[in-house]
This record gives C-alpha cells, sequence and structure tokens, in this order.
C-alpha cells in the first residue's frame, strides 16, 4: 500500500510540473526597444546636399522562442513636438527577422521647412501585435529628434567637455568633416581611451593644418580640449 501511494505521489507531481511549464514553454513572445528611453539624433545638416529625406533606426530586441518567419513589431505613433508642428515621417517597418532575437524599427523622415526654426522630437511606444506582448515597462519607449540645423548632440555632457572642449556647432561640423559620423564619441568607456585620443589628434591636426576658426580674426585656431570654446 504504501508503494501504491509513492507511486502516485510522483505520478501527481510530474502531472503538477508538466501543466505548470505548459504556459511558459506557449507563453506570447515580448517585444521592447534595445534601450531603455533612448532618443537617436538626425541632423538633414550632415547629409549630403540635396538630401531631402532619411532613414532612422531604432533597435528592438524580444524575448520567447525563435521563429522561422518574420514578426511584426506592435508600434504606436505618439506624435511629434507639440510647439512645432509640420514635420513628415512615416513608420516603415517595425519588424523582428526570421531567426533573430532582435530587430529595428525603421522610420523615414523628411527635410521639412519647420526643422529650420526648431527641432522635433518624434516619439513612438512599444504595443501588443498578433506576434509580440509588449516587454520590460521601461523599455517601452524611444524617440527621434530630427532638425535642419547643428545641434548639440545628447553624448556630448560635461564628461565630454573635459575632453573635447565646450560645444560648438563649428566643432560638430569639424566632427563631420574629418571623422564623418560620431559614432566614436557616443557611447565612451573612457575619454582617455585610444580611439578617443585617436579622434582628437585627428580633428586637432585638421584645425591646425587648415587654420580653422571661428573667425579670420580670431588669433587661435579651435583646439579640442578641456575648456575650449
Amino acid at each position: 500500500m504504501r508503494y501504491i501511494l509513492f507511486i502516485l505521489l510522483i505520478l501527481f507531481v510530474m502531472a503538477a510540473c508538466s501543466k505548470s511549464e505548459i504556459p511558459t514553454w506557449d507563453a506570447k513572445a515580448r517585444a521592447n526597444f534595445y534601450m531603455a528611453n533612448d532618443t537617436v539624433l538626425f541632423l538633414f545638416a550632415v547629409q549630403p546636399e540635396g538630401t531631402t529625406e532619411g532613414l532612422v533606426s531604432l533597435r528592438i530586441t524580444m524575448a520567447g522562442k525563435l521563429a522561422d518567419t518574420d514578426r511584426q513589431v506592435g508600434i504606436k505613433d505618439l506624435g511629434g513636438s507639440s510647439f512645432n508642428s509640420g514635420s513628415k515621417y512615416e513608420i516603415v517597418s517595425a519588424i523582428i527577422p526570421a531567426g533573430k532575437k532582435t530587430g529595428e524599427v525603421l522610420v523615414k523622415v523628411y527635410k521639412t521647412d519647420n526643422l529650420d526654426v526648431a527641432n522635433d522630437t518624434l516619439s513612438f511606444e512599444i504595443v501588443a501585435s498578433e506576434d509580440f506582448e509588449p516587454g520590460q515597462p521601461e523599455y517601452l519607449h524611444n524617440s527621434i529628434i530630427i532638425s535642419n540645423q547643428w545641434t548639440k548632440p545628447l553624448w556630448w555632457n560635461s564628461s565630454a567637455e573635459g575632453r573635447l572642449g565646450y560645444y560648438s556647432d563649428k566643432k560638430l561640423e569639424i566632427i563631420y568633416e574629418v571623422l564623418g559620423s560620431e559614432e566614436v564619441f557616443e557611447n565612451v568607456d573612457s575619454w582617455w581611451g585610444d580611439e578617443v585620443s585617436i579622434a582628437v589628434y585627428k580633428l586637432n591636426r585638421y584645425c591646425i593644418d587648415n587654420n580653422v576658426k571661428y573667425h579670420p580674426d580670431d588669433e587661435n585656431v579651435i583646439q579640442f580640449e578641456s575648456g575650449s570654446n
């Protein structure tokens, strides 16, 4: 009798475990942005002359089982800045590709006259779709800043000032002229690391070799160093 009860107990435990595992295995996958409350800056000022539109990518990721087909992520357009109407943009796609855990939201933005006056911030939220539930709450919102003007990047904070000096539109223009992008400065581990040091050397060398100044009557060329304007 004791042996029979022992067998029944084992069967009961196995059945309970099986039932508890099924919801987890069959649970709907969840999607969210790769970075929490991230903001991507798109400047028409740094694009080739004549550019009237651009494609901006917001990275997304998912938790759950991989699939053998592309899956759509639900995206809600929260609009642009209330004080700067007139921007034109559209969500092109929001996909996690087949066999992948990461994908991207692609947003096409257009060069419009209102961006000559002020930047516009476009905001987006991940919502439920046929394929995904929303993921981590703090990772459901991302934004895009679009502008026709040179604009101070979000990464140019007090730490960046300690290496590159104070921000100016001219300095950002030089960065794009010499380096082609801001990429080396966007996710810096150390402002005194080798990669940043090489970039800073190139920037200062360019300014010296080309006698780059803010105004022709300035005494000194522009320099990327702590305390410089």
